[in-house]
């Protein structure tokens, strides 16, 4: 296997694109003043419709690469994240902008479906564990760049925001050139001890309870994500671009954490999760109390150091954990974790029944992480099995 500098750094690279979903998140406020007569959690929808796609193309990729090829399969997703992603800059109909989403997340699921099974395949132990989180960290930085880039060319227009997605033929080439093409034989081969092996009741359970997690977590944390822009408007202390700033600083928070999540995980083990846990709960209640650009702005840094720890923690312990399920086992938490992201806003909808009040919509969230973080520290034991 091909463990060089040139093959990591391509397949990171990859996570500048699938990362980048949410960078014109900021935009949301100026797009509902375009289209004023569309109901907010429709154009909301701009931000979560790609994981709704992304879900799709990743049940799917897994045939479309036995097909075409791991590689090819990547380079195609790249393709159409770059096709979807600059659509919206030449049109300004909602319906339209929520299609060219929806090809950006077909593309970012054929991404997502053959990128880990590749890092899974290329590389071992503690290499692959630090391939795992750099996707996070790496992700950050990419989303950093996206959104900042996003936010500048906001005071243009929201449809110039857009431009940000061109970074994805620069990958397209990376991809192209550094990344070696594998025979599926050589992926499967890999895993084949693991195919044959029982799958009893309490494992696919075990498997089903983890990947419910992850997706009430994703969709909770999209939530801090596609809120938070307006929540600052509706608040009159910030801006559109304001919320693009916050973006950037949960991407931040996700770089510093894909960073050193390795560490972390060395160091406490299953109890990562519970600290990830509460770190997005203090960063709700944190969004949703104070009142101020300042703090806000440091929630969304708690916020996505705690999204981008918890989300490699839960994959990864579902690939040790039920490795003997091979591909399929990843290909259920990323259906998961894509439908939480989709169905964020229908979560705050959901909310608003309760309270219309942004404010203690953060609040309540932060709370159910909260919960999420006691569960997480009683069920540690089972994890660790």
């Amino acid at each position: 296997m091909n463990h060089n500098l040139k093959l990591k750094i391509a397949l990171l690279s990859c996570c500048f694109v699938t990362a980048s979903t949410n960078a014109i998140a900021g935009n949301i406020p100026e797009m509902a003043k375009t289209f004023s007569s569309t109901p907010l959690y429709i154009i909301e929808l701009i931000t979560t419709i790609p994981s709704l796609f992304q879900m799709l193309a990743i049940i799917f990729g897994r045939f479309i690469a036995k097909k075409i090829g791991y590689k090819n399969n990547i380079l195609l997703g790249i393709v159409l994240c770059g096709i979807g992603g600059v659509i919206p800059i030449f049109i300004q109909e909602i319906m339209l902008i929520l299609l060219s989403r929806a090809v950006f997340g077909i593309g970012v699921g054929l991404i997502s479906s053959s990128l880990l099974t590749l890092i899974i395949s290329f590389f071992d132990g503690e290499t692959r564990s630090t391939m795992i989180g750099m996707q996070g960290s790496i992700g950050g930085l990419g989303s950093l760049v996206a959104t900042f880039i996003a936010g500048q060319l906001l005071i243009f227009g929201w449809n110039y925001s857009f431009i940000t997605y061109f970074v994805s033929f620069i990958v397209l080439i990376i991809v192209f050139l550094f990344v070696p093409n594998v025979k599926n034989k050589e992926v499967h081969d890999n895993k084949e001890t693991h195919q044959h092996a029982t799958k009893s009741f309490k494992d696919i359970m075990g498997l089903v309870s983890l990947s419910l997690l992850m997706f009430l977590s994703v969709s909770l944390a999209t939530l801090f994500v596609i809120k938070s822009s307006s929540l600052v408007t509706q608040a009159g202390y910030g801006t559109a671009k304001d919320g693009s700033t916050i973006i950037m600083l949960i991407s931040l928070g996700s770089l510093l954490s894909g960073a050193i999540y390795g560490k972390i995980y060395s160091k406490i083990k299953d109890m990562s999760l519970v600290l990830f846990y509460v770190l997005c709960a203090v960063a709700f209640v944190i969004g949703g109390i104070f009142n101020h650009l300042i703090t806000m702005l440091i929630a969304g840094f708690i916020l996505g150091f705690g999204y981008m720890a918890f989300v490699p923690f839960i994959q990864e312990k579902i690939h040790s954990v039920y490795v003997h399920f091979g591909e399929s086992a990843t290909s259920v938490v990323l259906v998961f974790q894509s439908l939480g992201a989709f169905l964020a806003p229908y979560l705050g909808n959901m909310f608003s029944y309760v309270t219309t009040d942004l404010n203690n919509q953060f609040i309540m969230s932060g709370v159910i992480f909260g919960v999420l973080a006691l569960i997480a520290f009683f069920i540690k034991r089972p994890i660790q099995a």
